[in-house]
């Protein structure tokens, strides 16, 4: 516990001793709440002024143009400096949501503010990934950008339950106008905290042979590429989905799954206002309960790890998530309402992780990653439809049929795909031995059951000869090693300072901070190794806030190791370390 609170601090001073860092770190968090504040407030106004078809309207003319634009906006953030696209998409996030405020708190007509909406979300979706590229360009070391990830992480889960309650609280005090000032006000501080950064300029990184975006092709050269890039990837990952009937399937439960998140946003608004009759803010506090059980589904999911049968998990959650939302319409009173909304957030979530776990053991290795960008483009299309969904469901049997459809909608697709789900399920491959390797090292252990396995399925098995070097002191460190049976001696200029065995890893510290290898690895006995590559293993510790807490434990445990205070490149990770 002691060592878990030290890597914690370090984790922390590591973030905050970065002036660029606390800045970025500040502005994501007033990001995320703007982001989800001004979700919820223009669903309010928009129902207020037109029931469930204006609410559905709403919808439509924000996610619309970003499920048409989004790929033509990331392209854009690459090929500009992140910095400068960051610093765009905050100061058309600020102008747009201040035009909103200014229109409602005016009277001005509904067209008008429906109008200028999509302009709120285009700005939101153009900061995600500028956000993500700016980090690599102010951070001066490894460690900082883990710790980074680490902030991140965090400032994600609490938005989704801290945005809509403050949305609620301001909408209750003084109305939709005051909750979306104060969004457009959050966005321009976030403007404010990143607009004076220093950070590397693009055109550093690019090779000198390389011409500069739009250069040789006219002003318009690098979006002639992107559009290419774009529709070249997206037909290739179609393909794979068409031949594939596993993942088609998961693909349509996952769909279903962002329906009912939709669903949930639009019925939080209707049930607040015409059902609990909890006032103009009740919307923002049904919300927040269903972000807490998301947060909550954290804690659930940690035993989905290595699970070789996933079917049922899966089934059950979707179901649980349904049914708890069908109960609400038996149930007038405010707490139940809330405990409900947070039991489908929570079983959600759990499904989600589970979807997604089987998806990934059921693609193709060279097909992941686009497969996730389709389900991330299904995302926004689910979140329509389920709009939609509540506005036919109402206009045909009233807010108790819009709270059954999903559920009736559920059990009508999990009976017809059981059967393909269980051969699915019986065809994942599941790395059994190697999860259970990695469970032992802390670094991974503390991985979310999808990256877990995504990680054991990336290992090469290695075999050692007794007396093998693994590698030299002074060698360039290129990959990770987890020792799964035999005994390694490490030596430090000649002499052993370290034996490791099967729980053990070594050679994480060369590849977090870039140096060359401290010390040789030498196999007392045979051994059989899992090497991981370098840029698969720094993805993992600086991409999961709670594996970098781990790496941090483990190198203030080589610091206390150390008396010179010296972090050695190669020491071992792992139980003892």
């Amino acid at each position: 516990m002691f060592l878990r609170a030290r890597a914690v601090g370090s984790v922390l001073r590591s973030a905050f001793s970065n002036p660029a860092l606390r800045r970025i770190g500040f502005s994501y968090a007033l990001f995320g709440m703007a982001e989800l504040g001004i979700w919820i407030a223009l669903l309010i106004y928009a129902y207020g002024h037109g029931g469930t078809t204006a609410g559905t309207t709403m919808v439509l003319v924000q996610l619309v143009p970003c499920i048409l634009l989004g790929p033509f906006l990331g392209a854009f953030a690459d090929g500009h400096s992140p910095h400068r696209v960051l610093c765009w998409g905050y100061g058309l996030q600020a102008l747009a949501m201040g035009a909103v405020a200014a229109a409602i708190v005016e009277g001005a007509p509904i067209g008008v503010v429906f109008v200028l909406a999509p302009l709120t979300a285009l700005g939101l979706s153009a900061t995600r990934p500028a956000q993500a590229a700016v980090l690599p360009a102010v951070v001066r070391t490894a460690d900082e950008l883990t710790a980074a990830n680490v902030m991140s992480g965090w400032t994600f889960g609490a938005a989704s339950l801290v945005g809509p309650a403050v949305a609620g609280v301001l909408i209750a005090w003084h109305g939709v106008g005051l909750a979306v000032a104060v969004t457009a006000a959050m966005s321009m501080a976030a403007l404010l905290l990143v607009a004076g950064l220093r950070t590397v300029p693009i055109a550093d990184a690019q090779d000198p042979d390389t011409p500069a975006a739009g250069a040789g092709g006219g002003g318009t050269g690098w979006l002639h590429g992107a559009l290419a890039e774009v529709r070249d990837g997206t037909r290739a990952n179609l393909n794979a989905i068409v031949r594939n009937g596993p993942l088609r399937i998961l693909l349509s439960l996952h769909a279903f799954y962002f329906v009912l998140i939709g669903a949930v946003d639009l019925l939080c608004v209707v049930l607040a206002a015409s059902y609990l009759h909890m006032g103009s803010g009740g919307a923002g506090y049904l919300n927040a309960a269903f972000g807490a059980g998301a947060l909550l589904a954290g804690f659930v999911t940690a035993f989905l790890v290595g699970r070789r049968h996933l079917k049922n998990t899966l089934a059950l959650s979707l179901i649980v998530a349904v049914a708890a939302l069908a109960l609400v319409s038996a149930i007038s009173r405010v707490a139940p309402a809330l405990v409900l909304l947070a039991a489908v957030g929570l079983s959600g979530a759990v499904f989600d992780v589970t979807g997604r776990t089987l998806l990934q053991r059921s693609a193709p290795a060279d097909a992941v990653a686009g497969l996730f960008s389709i389900l991330e483009a299904l995302m926004d299309l689910g979140l329509v439809l389920g709009t939609v969904l509540v506005q036919v469901a109402i206009a045909a049997g009233g807010l108790k049929a819009a709270l059954l459809a999903p559920a009736v909608i559920a059990v009508v697709l999990v009976a017809g795909l059981w059967r393909r789900l269980g051969r699915l399920d019986e065809g994942a491959t599941v790395p059994q031995v190697e999860i259970r390797l990695l469970r032992s090292i802390p670094i991974f252990a503390a991985l979310p059951a999808p990256a877990l396995e995504g990680i054991a399925r990336e290992l090469e098995p290695v075999s050692v000869a007794a007396g093998t070097t693994v590698f030299h002191e002074g060698d360039r460190g290129d990959r990770y090693y987890a020792v799964a049976d035999g005994s390694l001696a490490i030596a430090r200029s000649g002499v052993v300072v370290k034996s490791v065995s099967r729980g053990n890893g070594f050679g994480e510290i060369a590849l977090i901070d870039d140096v060359p290898r401290q010390a040789t690895v030498q196999a007392v006995t045979d051994a059989s190794l899992y090497s991981l590559r370098k840029d698969l293993f720094l993805q993992t510790v600086t991409g999961h806030p709670a594996s970098a807490l781990a790496a941090g434990r483990i190198i203030a445990g080589h610091l206390g190791d150390d008396p010179s205070g010296t972090l050695d490149g190669d020491t071992p990770s792992g139980h003892g370390s």
